[in-house]
């Protein structure tokens, strides 16, 4: 296959998408000493994202009630294009901290990707850039 066939071949499939597609929901919340609930990032969370909408990954961190129970959250999503992280955690920050209840010490970082099903914050990630990538090695050899 020469170099204009592979690259009408990924064009192609670049058109033919429903726009960008992340993981949404997958991640990990731990409440005080309680083992954590992982959820795996799989194609049973993938989500189509609106319009001009990234694909995000969380971590946030905070204490609940008086006791101050230490909660940490990571968490998938997809998210407004926005390099303010002030805004994004503020965002997060009214989903996640009780709305009647006592928090402190809120932490938040959010890191934003544009490509399809780049928020998986580990594992999944490296083995689709690695299948891509050999993917069109061998179709540059044919």
């Amino acid at each position: 296959m020469n170099t204009s066939t592979l690259l009408a071949t990924l064009a192609a499939l670049v058109v033919l998408g429903n726009g960008l597609k992340c993981y949404s929901g997958c991640g990990m919340t731990k409440k005080g000493s309680n083992d954590s609930v992982p959820v795996s990032c799989n194609s049973a969370t993938q989500q189509d994202c609106g319009e001009g909408q990234v694909c995000a990954y969380g971590n946030y961190s905070f204490n609940v009630g008086e006791d101050k129970v230490p909660w940490k959250v990571e968490q998938a999503t997809c998210s407004e294009n926005n390099d303010n992280q002030t805004v994004l955690c503020d965002a997060a920050k009214e989903t996640w901290t009780p709305r009647d209840g006592v928090y402190s010490d809120w932490e938040c970082s959010i890191k934003l990707c544009n490509t399809t099903l780049c928020n998986s914050h580990g594992f999944t990630a490296r083995v689709s850039l690695i299948i891509f990538s050999g993917s069109a090695f061998l179709l540059g050899l044919f």
